[in-house]
């Protein structure tokens, strides 16, 4: 038998290498824990694999239609309208010299549907009465936060992440448990066999 074939034995369980990772091999210095880790680990690596792709495509799916309904609704109930100011730039809640606080003046614009509006707008710190500022405004004409920058591949890729990122957080923190679980089980058998064989070792010359 040449050097290469007792490497490629030694190497290679007779049963395979398989099942010698899931711990069905015959290894007489497996204890039961030790083969009830590896099925541990084999079933939840099958569990990721089935799972994460469905779980990638649902919440990626879920994350893109979400983020293209908040675009759509965006688009019809928030609008940009120029506002006209009618006084010139202050500074918000300050009654001294300027600062770099944020400034703002009262102003008006026409709504969506036609009526006038007023109110406070931000504004540049040298804008001057009778300029036009462009503000958001929603349907009945009040002022909205500017629309975000959305793109729904993106927020679908990234939610879908996310998602496989907490699966394998879960898995892994089943995995744990139950290593935790059997480590203890694995302490108490060796406590047991010690103070079998302890003292049997204790009482043979070989070993003074």
């Amino acid at each position: 038998m040449c050097v290469a074939e007792v490497r490629f034995r030694v190497m290679l369980p007779p049963q395979g290498r398989s099942e010698h990772m899931i711990g069905w091999d015959r290894n007489v210095l497996r204890r039961r824990e030790d083969r009830l880790e590896s099925l541990l680990l084999f079933v939840l690596v099958l569990a990721f694999l089935a799972a994460a792709p469905l779980l990638a495509w649902w919440a990626g799916e879920a994350g893109y239609r979400s983020d293209v309904r908040t675009r759509d609704w965006e688009r019809r109930h928030v609008f940009q309208v120029d506002a006209v100011l009618v006084e010139d730039a202050g500074t918000v809640g300050g009654t001294g010299p300027r600062t770099a606080a944020p400034q703002a003046a009262r102003a008006t614009w026409t709504a969506p549907d036609g009526s006038a509006r007023s109110g406070i707008v931000q504004t540049e710190a040298e804008a001057r009465a009778g300029a036009r500022i462009p503000v958001w405004v929603d349907e009945a004409g009040s002022l909205h936060v500017p629309p975000g920058r959305h793109s729904p591949a993106t927020q679908g890729i990234l939610v879908a992440v996310a998602a496989v990122s907490c699966l394998v957080v879960a898995l892994a923190g089943v995995h744990r448990a139950g290593r935790g679980l059997l480590d203890r089980r694995r302490d108490r058998a060796w406590t047991r066999e010690w103070a079998e064989v302890g003292p049997r070792w204790s009482r043979d010359p070989r070993w003074r």
